[in-house]
C-alpha cells in the first residue's frame, strides 16, 4: 500500500495543490504552487534511477513505466518554472488563485493523462487538461479572449468526441479499454477506431489541419499559460499516440507521417507572414510538433528515441522562448516585431537565454534539439524515403529562417528611441527564462547518452 501511494504521489500532489490554491494567502500559495509538482518532479526521477523501484509498476488503472517518468518528468518540472514565473508576472493581477489553482490542475491531468492505464480514463484526464486549458486562456476575461478560449475548447472538443467515439469502438470490438491487454491484441483493434483516436491527438496537437486555435491562444493568454501550453499542453496528444499506437504494435506510416511533414512545412511558412512575436512562437510549435511526429511515424528504434528526446528538448526550449517573450513584453509594452529591436542592450541575459532556446530548436550543436532532429532525418533516409527526408530538411531550414528573424527583429540592430531606456525584467522571471536556456544547453549535452540508453526499449520495433 505504502509503494502504491509513493508512485501515485506525482498526481496527488499537483491535485492537493489546485484545490488548496484558493485557499492560500499569496505568498503562501506561490511557494507551494512551485513545490509540489517540483517534488512530483523529483519522485519521477528517483523512480527512474533508484534500485528499490521495480518498473514498469502497474495497478488496476495506472502503469508506470520509462514513457510515464518522462513524460510526467516534463510535465511536471516545466510546469513548476512557469508556476515559479508566474507568481512574479501575475503580481497585482486579480484572479491569480485561481491561475494557480487550473495550472496546477492541468499539470495533474497531464500526469494522469501519462500514468493511465485505462483508455476511459485517460479520457478523463484528457477532458480535465481542455477544461483548465480553457481556463486559462481566458484568463483576462475580455469578450474577444473569451472568444478565442471559446474556440479553442470547441476545437479540442470536436477532436477529444472522435476520440470518445474511438475508445467505445474498441471497447466494443475487443471488450477491453486496458492497454496492456490491448498490446496482446495487437493488430486485431478495429483500424477505423484507431482513426478516430488519431483524429482527437491531432486537434489536442495543433496538427495542420487543425491547427489554427493554437496561434489564436498565445497571444492572449499569460505568457506562463504560453509556455505551458506550448510546452506541454499540446504534446498531450503525443501520450495517446506512445500509449495507444505502440502497445497495439499498430503502424500506418505513410499517411500519417506525410500529414505531420505537411504540418510542419505549413506552418513553419506561417511563421513568417506575422509579426506578433508570440504569434510566431506559436507557429514554431505546429511546426516542431510536427518534427515529433515524424520520428514517431517513423515506427523504427532510432525515430522513436530521437522523437522522445526532441519532445523533451522542444519542451524546455519552447517554454524559454515564451517566457522570454513575456518578459520582453512587459519591459516594452509591445509583442510587434516592427515595434521591437536592439533589446540585446537593455535585456542581455533575456537575449542571451532566448537564444540558447532558439538555437536548441534551431538545431544547432551541442543544445538539446540538434541530435534528435539529425536522428529523426537519418532514420527517415535509412527507411528509404529520401524524398521525405529532403522536405524535412526543408523544415528545418524553414526553423533556422523564421526565428533567425524573430531573434534579430527582437535582439538586433539599433534600438528605438521608444525602447532606448528597456532593461531587465524582474529577476524571478528573467531567472526562469535564463535555467530554461541553461537546461536546453546542459541536455544537449547528455543527448548521445540518452539515445543510446533509450535504444534498447524499442526493440519491438525493430530494424534501426
Amino acid at each position: 500500500m505504502q509503494d502504491k501511494f509513493l508512485m501515485l504521489l506525482p498526481l496527488i500532489l499537483p491535485l492537493l495543490g489546485a484545490g488548496f490554491a484558493w485557499l492560500w494567502k499569496e505568498k503562501v500559495r506561490n511557494f507551494f504552487s512551485t513545490v509540489l509538482p517540483l517534488v512530483s518532479f523529483s519522485l519521477l526521477i528517483y523512480f527512474g534511477f533508484s534500485k528499490n523501484v521495480s518498473l514498469p509498476y502497474t495497478s488496476s488503472f495506472f502503469m508506470v513505466d520509462y514513457f510515464t517518468l518522462i513524460f510526467s518528468a516534463v510535465f511536471t518540472l516545466l510546469g513548476a518554472i512557469s508556476l515559479f514565473y508566474a507568481s512574479s508576472y501575475l503580481s497585482g493581477e486579480k484572479h491569480t488563485n485561481e491561475f494557480h489553482s487550473f495550472t496546477l490542475l492541468l499539470i495533474a491531468g497531464l500526469v494522469g493523462a501519462s500514468y493511465s492505464r485505462n483508455l476511459l480514463l485517460l479520457y478523463i484526464f484528457w477532458e480535465l487538461v481542455a477544461v483548465s486549458t480553457w481556463r486559462l486562456i481566458g484568463f483576462y476575461r475580455k469578450k474577444r479572449i473569451v472568444r478565442i478560449a471559446d474556440k479553442t475548447l470547441l476545437m479540442t472538443f470536436l477532436g477529444s468526441s472522435l476520440m470518445l467515439l474511438g475508445i467505445l469502438w474498441i471497447y466494443k470490438s475487443t471488450g477491453t479499454l486496458d492497454l496492456i491487454r490491448l498490446r496482446d491484441i495487437g493488430s486485431s483493434v478495429a483500424y477505423p477506431s484507431l482513426i478516430l483516436i488519431l483524429l482527437g491527438v491531432i486537434a489536442k496537437s495543433a496538427t495542420f489541419p487543425m491547427h489554427t486555435w493554437l496561434p489564436d491562444a498565445h497571444p492572449v493568454a499569460p505568457s506562463p499559460m504560453s509556455a505551458v501550453l506550448s510546452g506541454i499542453v499540446a504534446k498531450l496528444g503525443l501520450v495517446v499516440f506512445v500509449r495507444l499506437f505502440y502497445l497495439t504494435h499498430t503502424s500506418f506510416w505513410e499517411s500519417f507521417f506525410i500529414l505531420a511533414l505537411l504540418s510542419s512545412l505549413a506552418a513553419g511558412a506561417g511563421a513568417f507572414l506575422v509579426n506578433d512575436m508570440k504569434r510566431v512562437i506559436a507557429y514554431s510549435t505546429v511546426s516542431q510538433l510536427g518534427f515529433i511526429f515524424m520520428g514517431f511515424a517513423l515506427f523504427t528504434r532510432i525515430g522513436w528515441s530521437a522523437a522522445i528526446l526532441y519532445f523533451v528538448a522542444h519542451a524546455i526550449a519552447k517554454g524559454g522562448l515564451f517566457l522570454g517573450a513575456g518578459v520582453v513584453e512587459r519591459a516594452t509594452g509591445t509583442r510587434d516585431l516592427d515595434k521591437l529591436g536592439g533589446l540585446r542592450k537593455g535585456m542581455p541575459i533575456t537575449a542571451f537565454s532566448m537564444t540558447l532556446c532558439a538555437f536548441s530548436i534551431m538545431g544547432f550543436p551541442p543544445l538539446a534539439g540538434f541530435f534528435p532532429k539529425l536522428m529523426i532525418i537519418k532514420g527517415i533516409v535509412d527507411s528509404g524515403h529520401p524524398g521525405l527526408a529532403m522536405g524535412a530538411i526543408l523544415s528545418s531550414v524553414l526553423t533556422l529562417l523564421y526565428l533567425s528573424r524573430l531573434m534579430i527583429r527582437v535582439f538586433g540592430g539599433e534600438v528605438t528611441s521608444a525602447n532606448s531606456r528597456v532593461k531587465e525584467g524582474k529577476a524571478v522571471m528573467v531567472g526562469s527564462v535564463f535555467l530554461l536556456g541553461l537546461l536546453s544547453l546542459a541536455i544537449g549535452l547528455i543527448a548521445p547518452y540518452f539515445l543510446e540508453y533509450s535504444y534498447p526499449f524499442f526493440a519491438f520495433l525493430g530494424g534501426k
